[in-house]
């Protein structure tokens, strides 16, 4: 592993804390509309192997409840911990706390569901589950997630589902009473490597070594299928009891990364105090940091509300953990860390940033009750993973593209989706094209009676709106600061109202305004797409609009029409290069069948009588 390298817990304290704002913070969701979007590498093949499959030896529900201090009291064993329970024990606990939450739950579950939920990664669970109801939600609630549930085995026609109470104090951490001695769990000669062929990683915790045998004969299973392994310490009491086991497949070398919480440190090392706060001066963990890197390719320890620290050889780095927002509840933090990480992990990212990723998700799980982030987290997890980084853009800010888009999709909500008219900025009021895109403005309003959407700029776009307005109709547009061939307009200079307009700096957000101004969300929305003369703008629109019909991606619920208007053939020779395009098969057939021709302002209302049945 290379040479030793002292570490002071204290040089944490040089880093800068990251702020952030709290997940039920609107202002950090860019309101409660704003649509998650995620920039991530991986896509979904349900052809491929998973790139992760965990070890959840036998299902789990999570029954979390909020308790005072005091109830603390009457329990056995040390606050913090997890200490096992028969089913009638679990069920006076549930009685005794009043309210409580459930969930599918679970140490590899809940890392499972982070990957395959939050961060798109293909990722199965490899384990058992009983018949009862129970069992039936957490394997709907696995498949909701996106995990792969196809190597979890259904056992027994009256089984049973292991079941969790988590008892959470006023500062979020949480004490576990689980119930797992009659329940329904994977056996050693069922793990084999054939389920193991193509995955990347296998993720296994020290709960596993409950099921003697059952660690050995999963790690031998993904040696021999050439996967590599990462290991959860699990608890402080999992450690403790066995702590020989542990060390002897730790030191295997059969282990690639391991996860261990301060707690755990400690008590790896010998004899550490598990309720100790004094991490700056605890010379325990510092040695179980480094036992486990000298043991493993990459080893993490995590410090709670201090961050982490990680060894890769001689590489070390130290993360502060995110502040700003209150701790509910504890319940899976380390969990969800190892999905950040993990993640990270998989995507070829530095030490640092895998430390990154992990606090920030660990971060997002414990402002809410549960081991599960709410897609309002998850929403808050990908904002903060790009924050900071885009700045290097040479274009700008991604957040003034967000704060644009969210202003352009207000509209669209206030004013109501319609007709989107793309065409030339330059044609001027005496061309014969702006007269009769003023007529045909004025025909489909009144045909439709539904909102008229253009970029805002002159030429054509002006004159599809003053024809509606001519009807009486609402006009909106999303305007960008300078068309091309023209000069700025001040808004004072418009012809659309100030409430019915939105500037925009970057091309981008009003480019996915005007589409989506033109979605039919339900069967009796009345919408079109209507390509008047234009020039590169509008091509680029057009061809936009024809590529996501081919990607399924636009009118797969309720079509929309795409009407070219070839007035006096202004569109032949494009027509004729789509024919070309047929002819040498760079298209196929049926991908421009949402496209019709019309030659006449005429030819068009009739299309769309007959399209809306009107």
């Amino acid at each position: 592993a290379g040479p030793r390298v002292r570490f002071k817990f204290d040089m944490l304290d040089d880093l800068v804390t990251p702020k952030v704002t709290p997940i039920k913070d609107p202002a950090s969701m860019g309101g409660a509309s704003a649509k998650r979007k995620r920039s991530l590498e991986a896509g979904g093949d349900e052809n491929l192997p998973p790139e992760v499959v965990a070890l959840q030896p036998l299902a789990v529900i999570d029954h979390s409840a909020k308790v005072a201090d005091s109830f603390f009291k009457s329990l056995d064993g040390e606050t913090g911990g997890s200490v096992r329970v028969g089913p009638d024990d679990l069920q006076r606990l549930l009685m005794r706390v009043g309210e409580f939450t459930t969930k599918a739950g679970g140490s590899a579950a809940n890392t499972a569901r982070g990957l395959a939920h939050g961060f798109d990664v293909r990722t199965a669970l490899l384990g058992a589950v009983g018949q009862d109801e129970w069992g039936k939600l957490f394997v709907s609630s696995m498949k909701r997630s996106g995990v792969d549930t196809s190597l979890l085995e259904v056992k027994g026609e009256k089984s049973y589902t292991g079941r969790c109470v988590c008892l959470v104090d006023k500062t979020g951490q949480r004490t576990m009473r689980p119930s797992l001695e009659d329940a329904i769990r994977l056996q050693p000669d069922e793990v084999t490597a054939d389920q193991l062929r193509g995955v990347k990683w296998v993720v296994i915790n020290g709960y596993s070594y409950y099921g003697p045998g059952l660690m050995e004969a999963t790690v031998a299973a993904a040696t021999a299928a050439g996967c590599k392994v990462a290991m959860h310490l699990a608890s402080f009491e999992i450690v403790r009891k066995f702590r020989e086991p542990m060390s002897r497949l730790l030191a295997s070398g059969a282990i690639h990364a391991v996860f261990a919480n301060e707690d755990e440190a400690r008590e790896l090392v010998g004899g550490g105090d598990a309720s100790s706060e004094s991490i700056e001066t605890d010379t325990k963990i510092e040695a179980a940091l480094a036992k486990l890197a000298e043991w493993c390719d990459i080893a993490v320890v995590t410090l709670g509300d201090k961050g982490c620290v990680a060894m890769r050889g001689t590489e070390r780095v130290e993360q502060k953990a995110f502040k700003g927002f209150a701790v509910e509840d504890t319940t899976g933090a380390g969990d969800l860390f190892s999905a950040g990480f993990m993640y990270g992990l998989l995507r070829n990212a530095s030490l640092q940033r895998c430390c990154e990723l992990g606090c920030l998700s660990g971060a997002a799980v414990v402002q809410s009750m549960g081991a599960e982030i709410s897609e309002e987290g998850w929403t808050w997890v990908h904002a903060h993973m790009h924050e900071g980084r885009a700045q290097a853009l040479v274009r700008g800010s991604a957040a003034a593209v967000q704060r644009e888009l969210l202003a352009c999709y207000e509209l669209i909500e206030s004013i109501g989706r319609g007709v989107v008219y793309y065409g030339s900025a330059r044609l001027k009021a005496d061309n014969p094209h702006f007269v009769k895109s003023r007529e045909l403005g004025k025909m489909v309003s009144e045909l439709l009676g539904t909102p008229t959407w253009t970029g805002g700029g002159p030429g054509m776009m002006e004159a599809a709106s003053l024809g509606a307005m001519d009807a009486g109709k609402a006009v909106a547009g999303i305007r960008i600061e300078r068309e091309a061939g023209t000069k700025v307009r001040s808004a004072a200079m418009s012809y659309l109202k100030p409430e019915h307009t939105v500037f925009c700096k970057f091309l981008s957000p009003r480019k996915v305004a005007l589409v989506d101004a033109g979605v039919r969300k339900k069967a009796e929305d009345r919408t079109a797409y209507v390509f008047l003369p234009g020039g590169l703008g509008t091509m680029d629109e057009l061809f936009e609009l024809f590529t996501l019909y081919q990607l399924h991606k636009l009118g797969t619920d309720h079509p929309v029409p795409v009407i070219i208007v070839n007035y006096d053939g202004f569109y032949d020779c494009l027509l004729n290069f789509v024919e070309t395009m047929q002819g040498h098969g760079t298209v196929g057939a049926g991908e421009y069948d949402q496209m019709v021709v019309k030659n006449t302002n005429e030819e068009v209302v009739e299309y769309l009588r007959e399209y809306y049945r009107i």
